[in-house]
């Protein structure tokens, strides 16, 4: 498992070649609409946080175990896994979102 592994890669390398299969159709179709969509299939795969499958593009994605260990979520019922020791690759920061603040608001009104 490499630490840049992309979701679909880990999906094929573990089995979930069907789920792989649904994303990249997914994506070819945003791509000939012309659309730039961007997804973190991570998420998508990890479920709602309730533990419930979540619907891209009308198809229902599987909940995976490890997928959900990986957001931090907490185990479900719902959640799949091919291997007992299954794992995902681990969550890499990216430099473009170091200088997003969460959670702070600019209110325009109120400078000056």
């Amino acid at each position: 498992m490499q630490s840049n592994e992309t979701a679909r890669e880990w999906l094929r390398a573990n089995g979930y070649e069907e789920t792989a299969r649904s994303i990249d159709e997914i994506m070819a179709e945003w791509k000939a609409q012309g659309k730039g969509t961007r997804r973190d299939w991570w998420q998508i795969l990890a479920g709602d946080r309730h533990g419930n499958p979540r619907k891209v593009a009308g198809r229902t994605f599987p909940v995976i175990r490890a997928a959900r260990k990986r957001q931090a979520l907490p185990k479900s019922d719902n959640a799949q896994s091919n291997a007992p020791r299954e794992a995902a690759p681990k969550i890499r920061s990216q430099a473009r979102w170091m200088t997003h603040r969460k959670g702070t608001k600019r209110n325009p009104k109120e400078s000056g």
